[in-house]
């Protein structure tokens, strides 16, 4: 039913480690793809973790989990997350046709996602064309995701599951991120007319 795909650089044994395992504790038999995404000390050899030698966005991470993965649902994991307990029975009866997250976000009309957790069904994925590669780094790839689910009818839609967001613990610390952000914002005002990340409001967590 549920492939859940995991993307992290560095913080093996202080945030992915921990998260495997609380999902795997609840339920050992989802399909788990982890990015390591060329992390400076790599993650363990396994079936599941997949490394990439050389460091990609976040979106084409995310990409790359869904190509790998294959199960009807997909959820995506920040790996600083916590899972604190059994959430498969959560998702019986979600709509095809809407994407689920923990967090909403509302900024000038629009609305979108907390990306730290996200549910989507594959074909849903498939019908708005994947995560945009051109955001840098991490940063407003999730808003556009959902603005152009919301060109096609598609919502965005709240869920409560039982994780815990430790919220930047390593994206702020990383080289470059700032100045990313801001091409980033550029970037997404090209595409879609407004600059994001000045004036949301989280309207459901």
């Amino acid at each position: 039913m549920l492939s859940i795909i995991i993307v992290g650089i560095n913080g093996w044994e202080e945030y992915t480690r921990p998260l495997i395992n609380g999902i795997w504790a609840h339920h050992p038999d989802v399909e788990l793809c982890v990015i390591d995404n060329a992390s400076d000390k790599p993650y363990p050899d396994a079936p599941h973790i997949h490394r990439l030698d050389k460091r990609v966005s976040y979106a084409e991470a995310i990409n790359y989990g869904i190509d790998h993965t294959h199960r009807k649902w997909i959820m995506v994991l920040n790996h600083d997350v916590r899972c604190e307990g059994a959430f498969l029975h959560l998702l019986d009866g979600l709509n095809e046709d809407a994407i689920y997250s923990r967090q909403i976000i509302t900024e000038q009309g629009h609305t979108w996602f907390g990306m730290w957790v996200l549910i989507v069904n594959r074909g849903t994925n498939w019908r708005i064309g994947g995560f945009d590669e051109k955001f840098e780094m991490c940063g407003f790839e999730d808003t556009d995701y959902a603005m152009r689910a919301a060109e096609i009818g598609i919502p965005v839609k709240p869920i409560e599951l039982p994780f815990r967001h430790l919220w930047g613990k390593t994206r702020w610390n990383t080289p470059g991120y700032t100045e990313a952000r801001l091409r980033n914002i550029d970037y997404f005002e090209k595409k879609h007319g407004w600059r994001p990340g000045e004036h949301m409001s989280v309207i459901h967590e």
